[in-house]
């Protein structure tokens, strides 16, 4: 996931989630929107379309600016920029890193797809053990997921219809036996 950003006529794309070459707070691309003539240097011919995509996409040509994308390996090495450039599909954009041939498309997510994809993101992180030899910073990581998987356990109590009515509460037999020794959180 990113966001973009402008600067003048540049588009920047900040990485929001990361991954293991890239982490998150760092410029994943940066592309020059500046309009140009086809004669100025650095100017980009549009890519023609065949008659059944312009059809589907209801354009004739794709419009495409040169850029620069980030590229490491893993943990952050060895990081460099390489020539890509920004092709606008539409509603959507991809990104391509041209000497390495990866493109990766982009559209505007659903709140609830950018809240799902955050919260997957910020889990996975809260997961890793603390990098510091901190023992505290460990212990609260793990105090943390533990919160956060009876949180989930909740929802998913909650999106099965576990709840009595209309009161939002949660039901239980009151001859249920086992009352205070559900699985889950409660363990």
């Amino acid at each position: 996931m990113i966001n973009v950003t402008y600067a003048g006529d540049t588009l920047i794309a900040t990485k929001v989630t990361g991954d293991e070459n890239v982490p998150k707070g760092e410029i994943s691309f940066t592309a020059d929107l500046s309009p140009k003539l086809p004669s100025d240097e650095g100017s980009l011919e549009p890519i023609a379309l065949t008659e059944a995509a312009s059809k589907q996409w209801g354009i004739k040509n794709l419009m495409r600016y040169p850029g620069k994308g980030h590229v490491a390996s893993k943990g952050f090495v060895n990081k460099q920029w390489m020539d890509g450039q920004i092709i606008l599909v539409g509603e959507y954009f991809s990104f391509a890193w041209l000497p390495i041939g990866h493109q990766i498309f982009f559209g505007r997510p659903s709140a609830e797809l950018t809240l799902k994809m955050l919260k997957k993101h910020k889990m996975a992180e809260l997961s890793k053990p603390a990098s510091h030899g901190d023992e505290n910073v460990d212990d609260l990581a793990e105090m943390r997921a533990f919160a956060m998987r009876c949180m989930q356990e909740t929802q998913l109590l909650e999106d099965e219809e576990y709840f009595h009515n209309d009161d939002r509460e949660l039901f239980f037999a009151s001859d249920d036996e086992k009352y205070y020794q559900q699985e889950g959180c409660f363990e």
